[in-house]
């Protein structure tokens, strides 16, 4: 049963239409997301018209890193929590009580890996401090929304991604109507934005956390991550290296200016990215729980629903890229930037975002199977590949034709967890 189906003591009559039906689960479970997206494009858009394309590099840099860290603490501390569902009481007790205090252990971490990078980008210090807090904090953030979800407390993960998208572009827009917009105060409103995020989430999610500080025992997570985890890690890992790699050789090869026009010319393709990021987290208990019930059609049509939003949001965001680069340039655009890279950048992404769309479906399938292992092992290839042919086509054609290598990552992770699925239903029919 889906965690956003109405709660039972409804009278049956009148059942809603099936598209309703979809369109709720669907526009409730992704509003929180758009508005988070929405919220970093607008304050992309302030970033971009206000900073220098170096300090405009460094914030898209950081939008990129800081998801990384949130993808770590969702296999490492979400899953666990979402796999303890088919637990007894005192198990999944014990589970949540681990992930939780592990929650703090890689959110602090994630604050040091923040800084350490912006670091290594020549960042100056004091943002690169509020930086590393705003990544500690988002990251904290998005397992406790991760968790209210598990929880069956969907609203309140929806008001969290909410308060945030409301509280980051009403601080910006304050800071720029008093024509005081630096890079410093625009990182300064991104870490008080994440922190107002937590709030929404309740004393309930607090209370739990704060006693998971005594009440939790990591080395209860040992086993967790020998027989679950660990796979799923190397996942992430593989996965960023292959999603990511132009991100990181960019920077680092040809500074953050050289990354501020791919971060622009994939600005506008942001929805679908996140978009594609937050639907795994609602789709993986709903297809374990079809997958348990040994449930194929079921499975069939939550893959099928899946891929639909996908390329629903898909065309939205093209259809609207299309917009700002035809009839209003000029928002996205100033000096320093030239119309045709910023459009061939777009074209790239969103064939790289096409690809994903098709293979994201059917690997959270084969997550909520299980099938870490053989996800690892299709991770590893795909990252050969795209590392490789991003560093080439950066060193011989430069950043934009970078983008290639990542599109050649994504067909080679489209093929293999096709091949992995087919397998996989051949063995379970």
């Amino acid at each position: 049963m889906s965690l956003l189906e109405p709660a039972v003591g409804f009278e049956a009559p009148p059942r809603p239409r099936p598209w309703l039906a979809k369109a709720w689960r669907y526009g409730l479970s992704t509003s929180g997301p758009v508005a988070t997206s929405g919220a970093h494009f607008l304050a992309s858009l302030l970033f971009v018209r206000n900073l220098p394309p170096g300090e405009f590099g460094l914030f898209s840099f950081v939008l990129v890193i800081v998801p990384f860290c949130m993808s770590i603490i969702g296999s490492m501390a979400v899953l666990p929590v979402t796999c303890s569902l088919s637990e007894g009481d005192a198990a999944r007790a014990r589970i949540n009580a681990s992930c939780l205090k592990l929650n703090l252990v890689l959110s602090a971490a994630a604050t040091l890996f923040v800084f350490a990078v912006l670091s290594l980008a020549h960042a100056q210090t004091a943002p690169a401090m509020l930086l590393a807090l705003f990544g500690g904090l988002l990251t904290t953030r998005w397992f406790a929304r991760c968790f209210a979800y598990v929880q069956g407390r969907i609203h309140r993960a929806v008001a969290s991604d909410l308060i945030y998208a409301v509280a980051l572009i009403g601080s910006l827009g304050a800071i720029a109507l008093a024509h005081r917009l630096t890079f410093l105060s625009g990182t300064a409103a991104l870490a008080l934005a994440a922190a107002a995020g937590l709030l929404p989430l309740g004393r309930d999610f607090a209370r739990e956390q704060l006693c998971s500080i005594r009440g939790g025992k990591l080395r209860d997570y040992a086993p967790i991550f020998r027989d679950l985890t660990r796979w799923s890690l190397l996942g992430v890992a593989l996965t960023e290296a292959t999603v990511n790699a132009h991100a990181y050789l960019v920077t680092f090869v040809s500074g953050s200016g050289a990354f501020a026009l791919l971060a622009l010319g994939m600005l506008v393709m942001r929805p679908i990215s996140l978009v594609q990021g937050a639907l795994p987290d609602l789709e993986r208990p709903v297809m374990a729980r079809a997958i348990a019930a040994n449930d194929s059609k079921g499975l069939l049509r939550i893959q099928r629903e899946f891929l639909a939003a996908l390329l629903a949001v898909w065309t939205a965001t093209v259809l609207l890229a299309a917009g700002l680069l035809l009839w209003m340039p000029q928002l996205l655009l100033k000096k320093g930037y030239v119309q045709h890279d910023v459009v061939l950048v777009t074209l790239c992404t969103a064939a790289i975002m096409m690809v994903r769309n098709f293979r994201t479906p059917l690997a959270v399938k084969l997550q909520a199977a299980g099938e870490f292992k053989a996800l690892a092992g299709i991770g590893t290839w795909s990252c050969a590949v795209s590392v490789t042919a991003t560093l080439i086509l950066l060193l011989t054609f430069g950043p934009i034709a970078s983008l290639g290598g990542i599109f050649a990552g994504e067909l080679v992770i489209l093929a293999a967890v096709h091949r992995l699925g087919r397998q996989w239903m051949a063995r379970h029919d």
